[in-house]
């Protein structure tokens, strides 16, 4: 295996953690706003429970939101790592 080889290696391996840890965040957000839910069925009405609900919602959309930004982030990084690699060893090649 070349060097170059090994540099796109890791960042493949980069781009599934990035994917694992955002369907992570996703599953998170889910189950927060299930207790937030859970929890405004408790001693609420009926309207705070709906604002209870919609709150909730709200906050797990976000949250996912930040998550995806995130991880098309660090895809971008990946990317451009692999685009630095690939320069560089173009660069040798020519010099060679």
């Amino acid at each position: 295996m070349t060097y170059n080889q090994i540099g796109k290696a890791k960042a493949d391996t980069k781009k599934a953690m990035s994917d694992i840890e955002n369907r992570m965040a996703h599953a998170r957000a889910d189950v927060n706003a299930d207790v937030e839910k859970i929890k405004a069925n408790f001693g609420h009405g009926g309207s705070e429970k709906k604002v209870a609900y919609a709150k909730a919602d709200l906050k797990a959309a976000a949250s996912k939101a930040k998550s995806d930004v995130e991880n098309k982030l660090s895809h971008a990084k990946v990317d451009a790592q692999k685009a630095r690699a690939d320069i560089g060893k173009k660069m040798s090649d020519m010099l060679k």
